[in-house]
């Protein structure tokens, strides 16, 4: 008998101690809530001495405003005993004697004892633990992206405000949702593997190295991202805090910068074309003044007068080419800018003009189209691009008659298609590429007037306004150089200004 108490006692003892050199505040209590037990570390948080806990209410240490729902509580943990985290899901928080609040944590546990069952508390002042996540918290604020954090299930925690300006949504809308909520719907099917993958060997890294990742906003337009992975361990698990960046401006910079390239290639290989004619096509007529000047010396030298009107015709012939190339060279290089004034066309009746202005020979015809259109445009450019292909279909033809027709579709919302079709000898599919380039021509020089600039000079006037250019022949007899050209240039002329403002 004596023993059983000696045990019970020794019992009792192992139980104070271990409560004693807990590292939390242990208190336990009654089922009427009052204090018959606290720990050294409960006096240190609470700032109570012993004699000032033991007996009173455990409500001395919560902030008054919880008092009056704490029995309530009391009571359903003592009609369910069972050990517990208290207050789960919201914040708890201990009061001092000097009446300053903090955070805690707390485990509450029945203890069977000969006087009833009472409630063992382990309280953890959790202050520094909260000072670090509300520094977290602050840091993930301020950052210059999107912040997202998610749980392994895929489910949203924390977003900053950046989040919300950058996909549209409120934070409220955005916690507790699935992350695929701001994935495109074609993605989302594959995102769960990608999730499990990541859990699965934890390391930060960048999203879809190597991809092309978007992003889904709230009215459901999608956008480029760059998104960095950090798994973040916390007391509830690992979670995952993505940082999401825009990259629209980058990639419209990219693009712009990628067409500013191309554009540098084509300005270099004119370039390179044009040194390729100072040398050598303008060479050519000065090389024949030179030759023809001699020739006009020697026979004055010789008293021989008679071949001198002969040669000074040749002479003006190479000027004239000469004077010709440079015209041509000088119209090419503003062909395309996208200035002068709009005004209304009746397009059959100025298409007619045009032809005319050409001097045409006699057994040279222009058809058109009856219901040619009438639309506001830029005369300038269409005016060139009409009269080059007017006075190619002329040139290059092989008979002293000819037939030009004109003729017409609406190709889009927002372009015509014109055709220049004539009966000359055609332009074989191996060739139709060429004609395009600058000073090409498929015969001599010498055989056809002109300097080979005609559809190259269309063709950059053509695409300057967005439009097109496609040639159609059997290379056999005729051909057909469609064109497509702006309905509305006027809206053309607006986005490009708006476009050139923005760089």
């Amino acid at each position: 008998m004596h023993d059983d108490i000696g045990d019970i006692e020794r019992a009792n003892l192992r139980f104070r101690q271990v409560v004693e050199a807990a590292p939390t505040a242990m208190v336990m209590v009654n089922k009427r809530g009052i204090i018959e037990m606290v720990n050294t570390q409960t006096e240190l948080i609470f700032g109570y001495s012993r004699d000032e806990l033991l007996g009173q209410l455990i409500d001395i240490l919560l902030p008054e405003r919880f008092r009056h729902q704490h029995p309530q509580h009391r009571d359903s943990f003592f009609s369910d005993l069972s050990p517990r985290a208290m207050g789960t899901g919201r914040d708890l928080f201990g009061r001092r004697k000097d009446g300053s609040e903090f955070p805690v944590e707390v485990g509450i546990n029945p203890i069977e004892t000969d006087d009833g069952v009472k409630v063992l508390s382990a309280i953890t002042d959790i202050s520094a633990r909260k000072r670090l996540e509300e520094r977290f918290r602050q840091v993930v604020e301020a950052a210059p992206n999107a912040m997202v954090m998610v749980n392994k299930r895929g489910i949203i925690e924390m977003v900053n405000t950046q989040a919300e300006t950058i996909f549209g949504y409120s934070r409220a809308g955005l916690l507790g949702q699935p992350i695929d909520i701001l994935l495109p719907e074609r993605f989302r099917h594959q995102h769960p593997q990608h999730r499990d993958s990541f859990f699965s060997e934890l390391s930060p890294r960048a999203m879809g190295t190597g991809r092309d990742l978007f992003a889904r906003r709230k009215d459901g337009s999608e956008f480029p991202v760059e998104v960095g992975l950090n798994p973040i361990e916390t007391d509830n698990g690992v979670k995952v805090l993505s940082a999401i960046t825009d990259i629209s401006a980058r990639v419209k910079a990219s693009i712009k910068l990628a067409e500013h390239r191309d554009e540098l290639e084509r300005s270099n290989k004119e370039l390179a074309t044009f040194a390729y004619v100072a040398s050598h096509d303008l060479k050519s007529p000065l090389r024949g003044i030179f030759q023809i000047s001699h020739w006009i010396e020697e026979d004055l030298n010789n008293g021989h007068t008679e071949a001198i009107p002969q040669h000074m015709n040749l002479l003006r012939g190479r000027l004239r080419r000469m004077e010709r190339l440079l015209d041509d060279l000088l119209a090419y290089s503003r062909a395309g800018r996208l200035e002068g004034s709009v005004s209304q066309v009746d397009l059959g009746k100025w298409a007619q003009n045009i032809f005319e202005m050409q001097t045409p020979p006699e057994g040279f015809t222009l058809e058109m189209a009856a219901d040619l259109p009438t639309f506001n445009t830029l005369t300038t450019p269409l005016e060139q691009v009409l009269r080059n292909l007017f006075s190619n279909a002329i040139k290059h033809h092989d008979k002293p008659a000819g037939r030009i027709e004109l003729s017409w579709r609406v190709a889009s919302k927002h372009y015509y298609e014109f055709s220049v079709a004539d009966d000359g000898p055609g332009i074989s599919p191996e060739y139709q590429e060429r004609v395009y380039i600058m000073f090409q021509t498929l015969r001599p020089r010498d055989e056809v007037e002109g300097s080979g600039m005609g559809l190259a000079l269309v063709k950059k006037i053509v695409e300057a306004y967005g439009g097109s250019t496609s040639i159609e022949s059997d290379g056999i007899r005729g051909s057909a150089i469609r064109f497509t050209w702006p309905i509305n240039i006027e809206e053309r002329l607006n986005r490009a200004n708006s476009a050139e403002a923005k760089l």
